[in-house]
């Protein structure tokens, strides 16, 4: 492995730690690193809306911030390596959306056998599907499945930062 290899795959080591051993939703620790990229935390009310949602975590910083580190680390090494072409591959290949569920992984509550019965029963085909009603549905992040939390949230997942909507252009 190359030294800017080394160095871009400790830099995001570092930052996993950091958000990994942060308080629930942030601590100066993690805002100190935020502001080592020149990223702002969420501010109260966005951290408020994210810990009442359905996404739960049990401690660490929050799945979007890591991402805007993430992003800042990639395009950092991106710029330093530009005529390295095992880096620009490294890079390219990078993949932020399982990045950030992994990490997701790791900080979400653990739900015990509910979980395993929820999981069960969305998958399982609904052989009633269109008998009923009309209901109500939320729009679900792609990546993590998170709700969309604001009616005019039309770009970015609030809780993990991917896009919402594929776009073909």
């Amino acid at each position: 492995m190359s030294e800017p290899i080394k160095k871009f795959q400790a830099e995001v080591d570092q930052a996993f730690a950091t958000a990994i051993k942060s308080a629930k939703g942030g601590d100066p620790t993690w805002n100190a690193l935020l502001a080592t990229y020149s990223i702002m935390p969420l501010t109260d009310q966005q951290k408020e809306a994210l810990l009442n949602s359905d996404m739960k975590i049990a401690g660490g910083a929050f799945p979007i911030e890591l991402r805007w580190v993430l992003q800042a680390i990639v395009t950092k090494h991106a710029s330093l390596a530009s005529d390295n072409q095992d880096v620009q591959n490294i890079l390219f290949g990078y993949n932020l959306d399982a990045e950030v569920m992994k990490y997701y992984g790791r900080i979400k509550p653990f739900g015990g056998m509910s979980d395993i019965f929820k999981n069960a029963k969305l998958t399982t085909k609904n052989y009633s599907e269109g008998i009923g009603g009309a209901r109500k549905s939320a729009i679900r992040c792609k990546n993590c499945g998170a709700p969309r939390l604001e009616e005019m949230q039309y770009d970015k997942c609030m809780f993990c930062g991917s896009e919402l909507f594929e776009n073909n252009n």
